[in-house]
Order: structure tokens, then C-alpha cells, then sequence
């Protein structure tokens, strides 16, 4: 996995959309389309735009009460799991 200073960006393909607490991600290239819940949708929104994994668990951390281990734990395992579905490129 990416040290938590990486930064990451959509890949080309991907159209994303936000309805209510969902986010919708489409991959044009595959036909396959991923739901994420309110948090998956955050993190895949600070991801997205410049955040490292560092700043993305730090920001989360402030609007949610949760084990900072726990968030960046699974702040690496969406961000591994949207790389590897080819969602999102990087690191840079």
C-alpha cells in the first residue's frame, strides 16, 4: 500500500455522483458501477481532491467519532480496494 503521504486522483474513466449518503462511482470503460456508503463517499471525495491518506484520515477524524487506527485502517483498505478496481490512480 501507498505511504500516507501519497495523493491520488479519479482515474480517467470514472464518473462519480452523490446522492444524498451514497456516491455512485461508473466506470465508463467496464460498464460496472460501485456504491459507497457516507463514509466510503467522503474518503473517495478528500482522495479526489489532493488529500493524502495523512490529511484524509485527519479531516475525517474531525467530523466523526471513531478510533483514529480504525479510520486509517480503512482510509488504506478503500483507497487499496478503489486502486485495485481501478477507480483510482495513483500514488503520485
Amino acid at each position: 500500500m501507498a505511504t500516507m503521504t501519497a495523493r491520488f486522483r479519479s482515474a480517467p474513466h470514472v464518473y462519480a455522483r452523490r446522492f444524498d449518503h451514497e456516491t455512485v462511482l461508473l466506470s465508463l470503460t467496464s460498464g460496472q458501477y460501485f456504491a459507497l456508503d457516507d463514509v466510503g463517499g467522503a474518503i473517495w471525495e478528500l482522495l479526489t481532491s489532493g488529500k493524502t491518506l495523512d490529511e484524509t484520515v485527519t479531516q475525517l477524524l474531525a467530523e466523526y467519532e471513531v478510533d483514529e487506527a480504525a479510520l486509517c485502517a480503512d482510509v488504506q483498505r478503500i483507497a487499496g480496494e478503489l486502486i485495485a478496481a481501478g477507480l483510482l490512480s495513483g500514488p503520485t
